[in-house]
């Protein structure tokens, strides 16, 4: 019996979609730093999957438009009542990698 294999599961990636839509919520002080943060999280979070390649559709589409809602901040602020509509974009995108990782995994 392997004693040191490392444990993965999907209590973790639940944990890196909770922190996705966290970030997508907040105001972020950098927001540079959180297209970094997006990129790192969802890396991680179909890092697992046997079949990431049929999963890049829908990253990509979540980066571009978490991407122009960060862009929307710098240029307008937090306040823009724009961000709404790109936030509730950007949680459906995140709900389908989210939906793609898990079905994969099964």
């Amino acid at each position: 019996m392997n004693m040191i294999a490392s444990i993965r599961s999907v209590d973790a990636r639940e944990s890196i979609f909770s922190r996705l839509d966290a970030l997508i919520a907040r105001r972020p002080p950098s927001p540079d730093a959180a297209r970094v943060e997006a990129r790192q999280l969802v890396s991680m979070a179909i890092a697992d999957s046997s079949q990431a390649d049929s999963l890049w559709g829908a990253v990509d589409a979540f980066h571009a438009h978490f991407d122009f809602m960060m862009q929307t901040i710098e240029i307008n602020g937090a306040d823009d009542p724009g961000l709404k509509i790109l936030r509730t974009k950007c949680r459906f995108y995140l709900e389908e990698v989210e939906a793609l990782c898990l079905s994969l995994t099964y």
